[in-house]
């Protein structure tokens, strides 16, 4: 999936450079424009994701480096949420590599995902286990970070407020428009550009010489934000319509050539809940078939039913030995929970290390998110409440199993890894 990972890439810098537009406007916007353009952005991230029965969505981003275009990536993407179905073609072109058009095709319903990459003569079809709760849309105001982002966002708001325009039309759709110069940029929004940029792009194979990344990545002085200027039109009910967005950075490079960045984002959702997602017909293709699993779920949760061992070895005349084994029993295990007890067994003439053994049981919760890792309290010998960790590897027929605050010491050395035993 060489486009996917190039694109994802694309689209990364694309949000970040979208949501560098919104801080920046935001020092130079009314307090009423700033919240209108929050508001808007956190509807419409609602929308896409959940209150929109169907819609397009259309965006193009283009890089240019001293006016040469350097990168395109335009995307189409069809969204059906009353099916949880979601068609996507996109395009990739750049000046810097030899083989610089990629195309690629993206089809995933609640059953089933198909792909096809321009330089691959067949079509990827996977079938897809438990993953009814996979969203075709993800809103990023409900990402953990985005209060954090939101709350950077409001403290850079400065003394300049009007260079940003409400315009309200007749049918109470608006536009918002604004423009910032070199010289009304604050130092710190300055700051902030240049460390995500770099962030941004920092991140490559360092034996890439041609790719996007590789080349902007050198660009590390004096970067510095030139001109911002963007409009987004929005409806009545506060849906963004579309958004241009132009950005230009200007910095340096290791021999301290001058570059002058710009940054296109062009955005249109349109054919809101009347759009049609199609799923391919491939009876005339190459297919390639594959069965995914959700890997945060355990589909044979019944198949770990049972006792896992760690070797307790010990070190002695220069050699290791084994003194005994700490066995995990499960006893009973569903998506919710695992219930099982741990004890020790020593092997004849090593018994005195036991006299501190811990034999407990246990009834760990999983998380809800991740239903392999669970977390369980137990009260050790010293009447102290303990806690412990268990995870169960869905790639084998192993456990980890940990116990807060017990490692190795100088006397027993054992892993916290546990294998099955088998009669």
């Amino acid at each position: 999936m060489k486009i996917n990972k190039r694109l994802a890439i694309i689209l990364s810098f694309a949000v970040g450079t979208l949501m560098f537009a919104s801080t920046a406007m935001a020092e130079v916007a009314s307090k009423s424009g700033y919240d209108q353009l929050k508001d808007s952005l956190k509807y419409t991230g609602n929308s896409l994701s959940s209150k929109l029965s169907s819609y397009t969505l259309d965006m193009s981003f283009v890089i240019k480096d001293n006016n040469t275009v350097v990168s395109s990536t335009n995307v189409l993407d069809k969204c059906d949420l009353s099916k949880n179905a979601k068609e996507q073609t996109s395009k990739y072109t750049t000046t810097l590599e030899t083989n610089g058009t990629k195309e690629s095709y993206y089809y995933n319903d609640k059953n089933s995902s198909i792909s096809h990459d321009s330089d691959e003569d067949f079509y990827r079809v996977i079938e897809l286990k438990d993953s009814k709760d996979k969203k075709i849309f993800t809103n990023p105001f409900e990402e953990k970070q985005a209060g954090d982002l939101e709350k950077i966002s409001d403290a850079l708001v400065g003394n300049l407020k009007d260079s940003v325009v409400v315009t309200q039309n007749a049918d109470g759709s608006k536009k918002l428009s604004g423009s910032l110069t070199e010289a009304q940029i604050p130092a710190l929004v300055n700051a902030v550009a240049s460390f995500e940029f770099k962030n941004q792009f920092r991140m490559y194979n360092p034996n890439e010489t041609t790719s996007t990344r590789s080349k902007m990545s050198k660009i590390t002085k004096d970067i510095f934000v030139k001109e911002v200027k963007g409009t987004m039109d929005v409806n009545k009910d506060g849906l963004m319509q579309n958004i241009l967005f132009t950005g230009t950075l200007s910095g340096k490079d290791e021999q301290g050539t001058e570059h002058t960045l710009t940054f296109e984002l062009l955005a249109k959702v349109t054919n809101i809940n009347s759009t049609t997602v199609t799923k391919p017909d491939l009876s005339d293709k190459k297919v390639e078939k594959q069965v995914q699993k959700d890997d945060n779920k355990l589909s044979n949760a019944k198949a770990y039913i049972g006792k896992y061992k760690s070797d307790l070895v010990i070190e002695k005349d220069n050699k290791f030995v084994k003194i005994g084994e700490r066995i995990i029993t499960i006893t009973s295990i569903d998506e919710d929970s695992v219930i099982g007890n741990c004890h020790e067994e020593y092997i004849k003439g090593y018994e005195s290390y036991g006299n501190s053994k811990n034999d407990f049981n246990f009834d760990g919760k999983f998380d809800k998110q991740a239903h392999r890792d669970a977390s369980f309290n137990y009260t050790n010998s010293s009447e102290k409440t303990v806690k412990g960790h268990i995870f169960i590897n869905p790639n084998s027929s192993s456990i980890n199993f940990d116990i807060d605050g017990q490692r190795s010491n100088g006397s027993i050395l054992f892993d916290n890894n546990f294998n099955r035993m088998f009669d």
